[in-house]
């Protein structure tokens, strides 16, 4: 009997979550900009034409007068970035979708992701939980 109303929960759940037929896709849009603990700032717009094509931007900025700002276009061709950046360290390059604009110094070390390190093999692998206790 207990498996049964489990069961019903969450085939109850997964319905509910269901678009409903004959569901008019709504457009959105929202904006936010807020100043970092850091002394910077981020912002963020994104508009939806509720028939799946989204557009928008982020700018994150930090109190050194780093910037880097990402404008992006999800629709039926996929998505597809511009990022903007006076990052050091960067340089301009298009991977994939993706065109990055950087106006940092050429003298500077260009990043790159390199393969992370393998742990020793005594080391345990895996996912590691920490509880931590709510104070109020």
């Amino acid at each position: 009997m207990k498996a049964l109303i489990v069961f019903v929960s969450l085939l109850a759940t997964v319905f509910a979550q269901l678009p409903a037929p004959n569901a008019v896709p709504i457009p959105y849009s929202f904006n936010y900009m807020a100043n970092t603990e850091d002394g910077g700032s981020s912002s963020h717009e994104e508009n939806g034409d509720g028939a799946g094509r989204v557009t928008g931007s982020y700018t994150v900025s930090n109190l050194e007068g780093h910037t880097r700002t990402v404008e992006y276009v999800a629709d039926e061709a996929g998505f597809r970035a511009t990022i903007r950046t006076n990052e050091p360290g960067t340089a301009n390059q298009n991977p994939a979708d993706v065109v990055v604009e950087s106006s940092a110094a050429e003298a500077g070390p260009v990043l790159t992701s390199a393969p992370a390190p393998k742990p020793p093999a005594s080391t345990r692998t895996g996912v590691r939980y920490v509880l931590v206790p709510i104070t109020e």
